[in-house]
């Protein structure tokens, strides 16, 4: 077991004498420049599991972690431009991990240095595309985040790579294999054409995926978009795999007060047909103080915990999220996010706090608290609780 004092002592030390960080590298003038910057991040966690020994083998658990990130964004031209993010990471747990299945993208771009029960390190490459820009339309192909959501919490027309809920930490969106033609059509309306490649599974990959391409496992989106009375709105249509979806979205705001967001589509597969939509309301008062509300209809759930989907990131049919952010000093801020399952009645209390050490440093504290009927003889009776307790702290360096 890792011992938590060590670790949060250690994170405590490092954002004491965290530096001031300066450019890493820029060399150019104009629209003729290469810019590489980097991250550096130590994570830990400890947890309190629940007593269920079909999905966990400790009660007592922990974990650590480090990540380095290399960026780095070329342009030649006003029409050509390159995008590189690669990343470093190991991490070391108290007892036995389950592999997890990653983004579906080629493995061939992920290499495994090591690989134990406990312990594991990965480098990966995020994103690697070239953009080809004109006045009219950008086209961009590679390894590249491919993001379709309007709505925070709860994203179902976002595809590829999407958040979970109460993921606070957004700033690298994992990549998709993809190529992409954005069209404008005028000042405020667009075409877009997405089409991202499908990959066969490979439990022995480093990502969980092939390096081959499967040639009927790929998706092709066409979506556009429009601004008129203040909202943006979208209709979206096309194949992902081999269901059929078609839906839309909007966002904007309400008599300059009310921010509005909704989202969704149709599925239709070969095992049925089904509807998600997710619609949300939210304000901001003068104070910094902000406050959002969710809803997420998820006809691909189901309605009692027996029916569950193992794997599913949502395997209810209703949810609601209440989120809370506030700017306390310009140094600290702090979110708070309630996760509700309608249907078995559980519930999730994420909190986050984030303060800034210095003009490219900061420290963040999490800590998750579920609420729920625990399993019985094994058997899930509620989805948050099944999930555990636990406390977490990132200490981050950019330059």
């Amino acid at each position: 077991m890792i011992a938590p004092r060590a670790f949060f002592l250690t994170v405590a030390l490092l954002a004491a004498i965290a530096p001031r960080a300066g450019a890493f590298y820029d060399h150019g003038e104009g629209e003729n420049y290469v810019e590489a910057r980097g991250m550096l991040g130590l994570y830990g966690v400890v947890s309190r599991n629940p007593d269920n020994p079909a999905l966990y083998t400790v009660r007592d658990d922990g974990a650590v972690a480090a990540e380095g990130r290399l960026i780095i964004t070329g342009r030649s031209g006003p029409h050509l431009a390159l995008d590189f993010n690669g990343h470093l990471s190991g991490s070391y747990a108290g007892s036995d991990q389950r592999k997890a299945v990653n983004v579906e993208r080629s493995g061939a771009f992920e290499w495994t240095l090591s690989d134990e029960k406990r312990g594991s390190a990965l480098f990966a490459i995020d994103q690697l595309f070239l953009t080809l820009s004109a006045d009219r339309f950008d086209l961009r192909a590679g390894r590249q985040p491919i993001g379709l959501a309007t709505c925070f919490y709860f994203t179902p027309n976002d595809f590829f790579a999407p958040f979970a809920a109460q993921t606070f930490y957004r700033t690298y969106k994992p990549g998709v294999d993809a190529a992409r033609l954005d069209l404008r059509l005028g000042e405020l309306s667009q075409l877009s054409v997405i089409t991202v490649l499908g990959y066969t599974a490979d439990p022995a990959g480093a990502n969980g995926y092939a390096g081959s391409i499967d040639a009927g496992g790929g998706s092709t989106i066409v979506r556009g978009a429009a601004t008129f009375a203040r909202f943006e709105w979208a209709l979206l249509g096309g194949k992902i795999k081999d269901d059929t979806v078609l839906g839309g979205s909007l966002q904007g705001e309400l008599f300059s007060w009310l921010g509005l967001r909704a989202e969704g589509h149709r599925r239709e597969s070969a095992s049925g047909t089904w509807t998600e939509i997710a619609a949300g309301a939210e304000h901001r008062f003068p104070d910094s103080l902000t406050i959002r509300y969710e809803h997420f209809h998820n006809g691909a759930g189901a309605f009692s915990p027996a029916a569950y989907r193992p794997g599913s990131i949502y395997p209810g049919r209703e949810y609601g999220a209440l989120g809370f952010s506030y700017e306390f000093t310009p140094l600290l801020t702090g979110q708070l996010l309630a996760l509700a399952n309608w249907n078995d009645g559980s519930q999730a209390l994420a909190f986050y706090g984030v303060y800034s050490l210095g003009d490219e440093s900061e420290l963040a504290l999490g800590l998750n608290i579920p609420r729920g009927e625990p399993a019985t003889a094994g058997l899930m009776q509620s989805e948050y609780g099944s999930y555990p307790l636990s406390l977490y702290a990132d200490f981050r360096v950019y330059f």
